[in-house]
């Protein structure tokens, strides 16, 4: 599994704390009004937000000047640096919080990565697509579909939880687990995905099965508990298991 496939899509995901973050910005729309007391700024119809190169719009929008909080919602469009997100609502929770959320499909170079909800945590440097399934699609067709998917700039980890399912046609590779980890930093070997928990991963018709898979470059380099293999050899097919 190459570096830019898993990595590259999540990173997409800090889109959201992007668009709406604090400082400033312009905003129109249809109808706009301001409730001086409360400090609460609305836009209605055709709305659109502009701020440090980033465009988004949408039906409605509702910004707490005072809390720094606010939202967008209806057929929301926001692009910046390339990446292209839509959704049905935009979030900013708190200074450390924001989130996309309903039918989000965010795009960047060919690469997309679908969910429910995305949220991005600044502080924590935390991206999570949940309320699965989450799907990142790569531009060679390669998938990676989870109840669940993370991404930590901290740690360095794509870390997808339950119901892990991984396709890669072009290598002919396919893979499940309870739960996947892609590690992009701190190896001395390089990236790896380890999939744990019913981790099974099947190439070139070869299976093997696992609590533990360790693949390195889409070969499985190591496995643990209990290993199951099945191999067909090209000329000859046969059946080997090792426990």
């Amino acid at each position: 599994m190459k570096k830019g496939f898993v990595i590259t899509l999540v990173l997409g995901m800090m889109l959201t704390s992007s668009v709406l973050a604090a400082g400033k910005f312009s905003l129109s729309g249809d109808d706009l009004s301001f409730d001086m007391e409360n400090n609460i700024g609305i836009a209605k119809g055709h709305v659109v937000l502009e701020q440090d190169g980033a465009v988004a719009k949408s039906d409605y929008a509702q910004f707490n000047n005072k809390e720094r909080t606010g939202y967008m919602k209806g057929n929301v469009v926001a692009d910046r640096d390339g990446y292209h997100l839509t959704a049905g609502t935009m979030t900013v929770h708190d200074d450390n919080h924001m989130s996309a959320s309903e039918n989000v499909v965010l795009v960047r170079d060919g690469r997309t990565v679908k969910a429910a909800l995305l949220d991005y945590y600044k502080r924590e440097q935390k991206a999570v697509a949940t309320n699965g399934p989450a799907l990142l699609i790569d531009t060679d067709g390669s998938t990676v579909e989870a109840d669940s998917i993370s991404h930590s700039r901290i740690s360095g980890l794509v870390t997808a939880t339950g119901n892990v399912k991984i396709k890669s046609p072009v290598r002919k590779l396919t893979a499940s687990a309870d739960q996947a980890v892609y590690r992009t930093t701190g190896t001395e070997n390089g990236n790896y995905l380890e999939l744990t928990g019913n981790a099974v991963a099947t190439q070139d018709g070869n299976t093997v099965r696992g609590n533990k898979l360790k693949l390195n470059n889409a070969r499985v380099a190591s496995a643990e508990g209990r290993v199951s293999i099945d191999f067909f050899p090209t000329e000859k097919a046969g059946e080997v298991k090792k426990s």
